[in-house]
């Protein structure tokens, strides 16, 4: 009988047996151990597979299915039978484990159950994306200790990460301490710098408060007070030249006022001359009345995926309107909103303030401010009878620093609410409709 090509014959045991294995019990395909052992009509044993192989190679040439041994020809479902008894006889030849190191010997039929346990026997690491075989007794030192693609934590932020990857982790971790940019020294977290150098920081460069008033030096933060203090005189002249021009404005224009309203009064004198004075009195009624009503803007924020996108990864602290007047002549304002929340809802909430600002009538109102101001998030539901639109009040105290009248700089820092609406219920409403927002400011008469 011609022996069978290697490479397409299946494998039979592949075992260190201890004590040599007889010829009739070796395959006369594969001539190695009878493993599944089957018996032919004529009287040969086979492995299972090895004569199944043997079977499919000369269906796929359309040739009779015949012996291996004689060629004589067999029925695959009559002629071929299970040989339990050799089966029986294999399985108790005495074997050596295969695993190298391992002293183990026993029973063919018991090698599954030892290798499940055998510590020199090859496995895998347990780690994700780690393919790194072992023996066991060495698996667990390897899993915790050296493999690359174990998970730590961040000693930063405490992020569970691989170690492989940790560095590239900490290179953008936004715990992580770093000097601050500016050179004052100051050891700060990263996510922090831009409130550092904006707030904080000695060493950070700012405009002299009078900017406005005419002049232009830029001195650190640590160095402000010394130059307000050494341009007391200059400040002072700037400050005259600007109240000058502000006088000759005002004075312009409450000429322009004065005239305009004599034009109206005519006016009105030849509407009730026309209509009779029930007419007239209605105009002027309807006149105080107007004058009474409260200041109302609504700020629409477009882009607001990006704008929230930058305030959690700190490129921006907040966003401004365009500032207001609340009335003719009256206070200077704008709105404020934080998208990431400030102070003890940091993360967690958008917040709300306003700003007084200085304006050309500071002058001739009185101070401080102390109008009562009304936010309110407006849900864009089309039914506007479940519309549930956020609203929040906030009515000045008594805080200068917040409330005067701004004299030494162009904006008094701003007055909010840190919890005006959370993260989680201004995503689940129609609050965001076309990636936009509308803030509602309303200002007490």
């Amino acid at each position: 009988m011609a022996e069978a090509p290697r490479n397409w014959l299946p494998s039979g045991y592949d075992e260190d047996f201890v004590d040599a294995v007889e010829d009739e019990n070796l395959g006369l395909i594969c001539h190695l151990p009878l493993k599944e052992p089957v018996l032919t009509r004529c009287g040969h044993r086979f492995c299972k597979e090895c004569l199944e192989e043997h079977f499919r190679r000369q269906e796929a040439q359309n040739q009779p299915v015949t012996c291996p041994a004689d060629r004589e020809g067999l029925n695959r479902d009559r002629d071929v039978f299970p040989d339990k008894a050799t089966e029986r006889k294999i399985l108790s030849f005495a074997i050596k484990c295969p695993s190298e190191g391992c002293e183990w010997t026993g029973e063919l039929r018991s090698k599954e159950v030892h290798l499940a346990s055998c510590l020199f026997k090859l496995v895998h690491c347990t780690n994700v994306n780690c393919y790194v075989t072992v023996q066991r007794r060495h698996l667990e030192e390897h899993v915790t200790i050296y493999c690359t693609w174990r998970i730590l934590a961040c000693d930063h932020c405490s992020e569970p990460h691989p170690e492989c990857k940790m560095q590239d982790h900490i290179e953008e971790c936004r715990k992580l301490p770093v000097t601050c940019p500016n050179g004052c020294g100051t050891i700060i977290c990263r996510e922090t710098i831009l409130n550092h150098t904006e707030d904080d920081c000695l060493f950070t460069m700012m405009p002299c408060p009078y900017e406005k008033m005419g002049c232009k030096t830029q001195v650190q933060r640590r160095e402000l007070e010394s130059h307000l203090q050494s341009a007391v005189r200059l400040h002072l002249d700037f400050a005259c030249l600007k109240l000058n021009n502000t006088e000759v404005k005002l004075n312009d224009m409450q000429e322009t006022t004065r005239k305009l309203m004599v034009k109206i009064d005519k006016l009105e004198q030849k509407i009730s001359e026309g209509k009779g004075n029930e007419a007239g009195t209605k105009k002027n009624m309807g006149k105080h009345e107007l004058s009474g009503l409260p200041r109302v803007i609504v700020w629409k924020i477009v882009n607001f995926s990006e704008i929230f996108r930058q305030a959690k990864t700190g490129e921006i602290k907040r966003v401004d309107d365009a500032p207001f007047y609340t009335e003719s002549y009256g206070y200077r304002l704008k709105a404020r909103i934080y998208p990431n929340g400030f102070g003890n809802h940091t993360d967690t909430h958008l917040s709300v303030s306003f700003v007084v600002m200085k304006g050309e009538y500071d002058s001739i109102l009185p101070w401080p401010f102390e109008k009562k101001m009304t936010f309110t998030l407006i849900d864009q539901q089309e039914d506007s009878v479940e519309r549930e639109n956020v609203i929040e009040q906030l009515i000045p105290k008594n805080k200068p620093k917040y409330f005067a009248r701004p004299i030494h700089c162009e904006e008094n820092p701003g007055w909010g609410i840190s919890r005006f609406i959370s993260h989680e219920k201004l995503f689940s409403r129609r609050y965001l409709v076309d990636d936009t927002i509308f803030l509602q400011v309303e200002v007490d008469p």
